[in-house]
C-alpha cells in the first residue's frame, strides 16, 4: 500500500484530509479509493502540552448531552451544531463531562479540529452530593473494580482512534482509591499516545498517589491562584507539569434573584474570563480551561398525569422556594441556551478567547493619507496570521488589510491602507479563516470619539411657584413639580407629555457578606432600603447662577438623605445626594429609582463597554436602539423564534407564570447598562421627546425595571456590582460608604 499527498493535522482547521491510497492487488491491477484520516501526537512535556511539536493552549468549555425537549440526550443534527458553534465561539476544546460522548460528536471534533478531554462516567464518588448522587464509598471498594474498568475500557476502545481525543479523564470531583489507580494503570497499559488526568488530585496526592499526567483543577480565582484539597496553583501553574482548570469561570445561573431583574449579570461576567483566559496564555505552565458550562441545563418537564415525579423533586433541591415550578434543572450555566441560541456569555467568549488579539482598539496619533499599523498577537497553536483573511471597513469603504506572517504565539504588524482618516471616526476590522468563519470583530477609534449627546429643550424663562401642596418649577415647555407631601418629583411634564411620574427614591442594595463558595442557591446577607419609610423633612427652592435649586431632606427610618436639584432653562436637572446611617457592605447597587409613565416604550443607549464591538442583538452592546417589550414570546416548552435578548420570559427564574406582572420587559430592556454616555427613553423610535440620563465620563449605569403592578422603573446607580457571581469569577468588592452620588438627567 502506497500513500500519496500526506497532509498534516492542525487543530485550528478542518483536520482530516482526503488521502489517495494505492493498493496492489494479487492480479497486479490497482484499486483507487479515498478514506478521511487524521495524524497527530500528543506528549507532556516537562510543565507544557506538546501536539505535533507545538505547545497548545486550551481554550475551551464543558458539554453535556441536551436535548430540548428530550432531556439529556443528542442527535447527530446537534452534535454536528454544537461542534460549529465551538469553532465558531473561538473555542478549540471540549470537557465531556461527566461520561463519554456520542461518537458522531467525536467524529465532528476530529473533522473541525475541536480538541477533546474524553471523561468515563465515575462523577462525584463519595463527596457531599451523596444526597441526590448516592454513589457510595465505592472507590476502594474490590467488588466495584470491573464496574471502574468497564467504563474506562468503554471510553478506550470507542475513541482512541479519534485523533480529536487529546487526553482521557477517569472520573469527575471523587474521593480517591485504589478502583480510580486501576483505572488509570489500565489507560496507561493500553494507549501509551494520551495523558490522563483525574479530579480531585488533592485527594490522590494525600494518599500518597499520583494518577495523573496533567493536573486538573477547579474554579481558579481570575489571578490563577487557587488550592484543593492540599494541591496549589499559582499565576495557573501547577506543579511541573501542565495544569488545566477543566472547569472555570461558571456563568452565573443561581444568583435566582439578580437573574430575574437584572440579566446584566451574564455581560458582567465576560471579564472574568478574558482575565483568566490572558493569564493562562501569559503562563508556560497552565495548559488552559473548560468554562462550566457550554449549555444551559433547564428542561421544560410537562406535568405527569400518574406516577411518581421523583425527577421534578429531585431537580428542585437546588432551587429556593418562590422559584420552583414544571422547569427543572440545575440553572441556565450555558453560553448558548437549550435552544442552541447565543446568549451575552457566548460573545464574551468568542472576545475573551480570541486567537487574534490586537494590542491597541485606540489609536491617538494618526495621519490622513497614511497607512496605520496596529501591532497583534497571534494566539493561535498552529495557524500562521497569513492563512487568515483580514477586511477593514472605514466611512463606508472597505478592503483588505495586510497580515504579517505571524507564527503561533508571536506578534507581528496589520496594515491598513491609507484613507483620509478623521479625528473622532471608527475604523472596523474583521478576521477570516479561510472557510468564511468570523474569528473576531474590533472598533477602532480614531482620536476622541464624538459623542452626540441628547440636548434639552430650547432655553427659555425659569418660572418658580409655589403652593400648599408644591413647589413647581416652569421652563420653556416643561413643568416639574416637587411635592411638599413627599419632597419627591410629582409628575413632571414635557411638552404637554408625563415625562416623570414620581420620584426619586434612594437605591440601595448592600451585601454584608461575600457569597464566593461554589453553592450560591440563596440569597447573600444583605440590606435593601425600604423605600416606604421615607418621610419628608425640610424642602426648599432658591436661585442660583445655573437656575433653580431644590432642596430636599428626609429620613427613610434612621436613614438621613439630603438631595439636592439644580434644574436649568434647558430642562436639565442635576441631581447631588447623601445618605447618612447606612450601615458599609459591598455594594450591589446605590443610585436612584424613577417612576415613569406606561407609554414609554422605546429605549436607546451609548456607553463604553467592556469589549469594543459587540453583535447585532447584544443586550449591553455600546450602542443600542429597541423597543422594550416584546409581544412574540413562546409558550413553556415551545421553541423560541426570537433573539435570546428580546425574551420577556424564562420559565427556570420565574417559575410557571414565566413573569411577574402582565406586561414584561425583554432581557435587552432589564439589563444593566454599564458606563452610560447617555441613556434615553422615549414613547417611540421616532419621538424626539423623551428623558435621558447622561454623563461625560460614563461613571454611571441605568436599567429598566418592571414591579408586579406593571410600574415602570427607571434605576440610575453611581455605584454597582454584582459581588454574588462567585465560583472565583471577578467583582469590583466596593464599599458602599460613603453613600453619596451625582446623577444628571436631560427632558426633551
Amino acid at each position: 500500500m502506497s500513500v500519496t499527498n500526506p497532509a498534516k493535522w492542525d487543530a485550528e482547521h478542518p483536520n482530516l484530509y482526503t488521502l489517495k491510497v494505492s493498493l496492489n492487488q494479487a492480479n497486479s491491477s490497482t484499486m483507487q479509493f479515498s478514506r478521511r484520516v487524521g495524524f497527530r501526537t500528543v506528549k507532556v512535556d516537562g510543565n507544557r502540552l506538546l501536539v505535533n511539536g507545538n505547545p497548545v493552549k486550551l481554550r475551551g468549555a464543558c458539554r453535556h448531552d441536551i436535548h430540548p425537549t428530550l432531556g439529556r440526550t443528542t442527535t447527530r443534527s446537534l452534535d454536528s451544531l454544537d461542534v460549529m458553534l465551538f469553532k465558531q465561539s473561538n473555542m478549540n476544546f471540549v470537557r465531556t463531562s461527566h461520561y463519554p460522548p456520542s461518537e458522531s460528536f467525536v467524529e465532528f471534533c476530529d473533522r473541525y479540529g475541536i480538541y477533546v478531554e474524553c471523561e468515563s462516567a465515575v462523577c462525584f464518588v463519595n463527596t457531599h452530593r451523596q444526597r441526590n448522587y448516592a454513589p457510595g464509598a465505592s472507590s476502594d471498594d474490590p467488588a466495584f473494580r470491573n464496574k471502574y474498568l468497564s467504563q474506562v475500557h468503554e471510553m478506550q476502545s470507542n475513541f482512541q482512534h479519534h485523533p480529536a481525543v487529546l487526553f482521557w479523564s477517569i472520573g469527575n470531583e471523587s474521593a480517591y482509591g485504589s478502583n480510580f489507580k486501576a483505572s488509570y494503570e489500565y489507560l496507561k497499559s493500553t494507549d501509551t499516545t494520551r495523558p490522563v488526568i483525574y479530579s480531585y488530585p488533592g485527594l490522590a496526592k494525600q494518599k500518597g498517589e499520583k494518577i495523573y499526567d496533567i493536573l486538573s483543577m477547579h474554579y481558579p480565582g481570575v489571578e490563577g491562584n487557587m488550592e484543593q484539597y492540599g494541591m496549589y496553583t499559582s499565576a495557573f501553574q501547577g506543579h511541573g507539569i501542565p495544569a488545566v482548570f477543566d472547569e472555570w469561570a461558571h456563568p452565573a445561573c443561581y444568583t435566582y434573584a439578580t437573574l430575574r431583574n437584572d440579566p446584566n449579570i451574564r455581560e458582567f461576567w465576560g471579564k472574568s474570563l478574558d482575565l483568566m483566559w490572558k493569564g493562562v496564555f501569559q503562563s508556560t505552565g497552565a495548559l488552559g480551561g473548560a468554562i462550566w458550562g457550554y449549555i444551559d441545563e433547564t428542561f421544560a418537564v410537562p406535568q405527569l398525569k400518574e406516577g411518581d415525579d421523583f425527577w421534578k423533586e429531585f431537580a428542585r433541591t437546588a432551587k429556593p422556594e418562590g422559584f420552583r415550578g414544571d422547569c427543572v434543572g440545575y440553572g441556565e450555566w450555558g453560553i448558548v441556551d437549550v435552544w442552541r441560541r447565543l446568549k451575552p456569555e457566548f460573545w464574551a467568549t468568542k472576545k475573551a478567547y480570541t486567537p487574534v488579539k490586537l494590542t491597541q482598539t485606540h489609536i491617538a496619533d494618526f495621519a490622513p493619507g497614511q497607512k496605520i499599523y496596529i501591532e497583534v498577537l497571534n494566539r493561535f497553536d498552529h495557524t500562521c496570521l497569513s492563512e487568515l483573511r483580514a477586511v477593514y471597513s472605514y466611512k463606508g469603504r472597505s478592503g483588505n488589510a495586510s497580515l504579517q506572517a505571524v507564527e503561533p504565539h508571536q506578534k507581528g504588524l496589520l496594515t491598513v491602507p491609507a484613507q483620509q482618516w478623521a479625528q473622532g471616526d471608527s475604523l472596523n476590522l474583521q478576521f477570516f479563516t479561510p472557510d468564511g468563519i468570523m474569528v473576531d470583530s474590533y472598533v477602532i477609534t480614531l482620536g476622541d470619539a464624538a459623542i452626540n449627546y441628547p440636548t434639552g429643550v430650547t432655553p427659555g424663562n425659569l418660572d418658580v411657584t409655589e403652593n400648599a401642596d408644591a413647589i413647581t418649577v416652569n421652563g420653556n415647555g416643561f413643568s416639574i413639580p416637587f411635592s411638599k407631601a413627599t419632597g419627591l418629583i410629582d409628575h413632571a411634564t414635557v411638552h404637554g407629555e408625563t415625562a416623570i411620574e414620581n420620584g426619586p427614591q434612594l437605591n440601595v442594595y448592600v451585601n454584608y457578606n461575600h457569597l464566593t463558595g461554589a453553592e450560591v442557591r440563596k440569597i447573600a446577607d444583605h440590606l435593601v432600603l425600604d423605600t416606604t419609610t421615607w418621610k419628608v423633612k425640610a424642602i426648599a427652592h432658591s436661585r442660583t447662577a445655573q437656575g433653580v435649586k431644590v432642596a430636599v431632606e428626609g429620613t427613610y427610618n434612621d436613614v438621613a438623605v439630603a438631595i439636592d436639584y439644580v434644574i436649568t432653562p434647558a430642562g436639565e436637572i442635576s441631581i447631588g445626594y447623601t445618605a447618612n446611617g447606612l450601615p458599609n457592605g459591598y455594594v450591589r447597587e446605590l443610585g436612584l429609582c424613577f417612576d415613569l409613565p406606561q407609554n414609554y416604550s422605546w429605549l436607546k443607549w451609548q456607553r463604553r463597554g467592556y469589549w469594543d464591538s459587540y453583535p447585532e442583538h447584544s443586550i449591553s452592546g455600546n450602542t443600542g436602539d429597541a423597543h422594550i417589550y416584546d409581544s412574540h414570546q413562546s409558550a413553556y416548552g415551545e421553541k423560541p423564534t426570537q433573539p435570546w435578548a428580546y425574551d420577556t420570559h424564562n420559565y427556570y427564574y420565574w417559575s410557571d407564570a414565566g413573569a411577574n406582572c402582565s406586561h414584561p420587559l425583554t432581557n435587552m430592556a432589564k439589563a444593566m447598562k454599564e458606563n452610560v454616555l447617555f441613556y434615553t427613553i422615549k414613547s417611540h423610535s421616532q419621538d424626539p421627546h423623551g428623558i435621558s440620563v447622561v454623563s461625560a465620563n460614563a461613571e454611571i449605569a441605568c436599567r429598566l425595571n418592571k414591579t408586579s403592578t406593571d410600574r415602570l422603573q427607571l434605576i440610575v446607580d453611581n455605584k454597582w456590582d454584582y459581588p454574588e457571581i462567585a465560583w472565583g469569577n471577578y467583582c469590583k468588592m466596593q464599599d458602599a460608604a460613603p453613600y453619596h452620588g451625582f446623577i444628571k438627567i436631560v427632558m426633551h
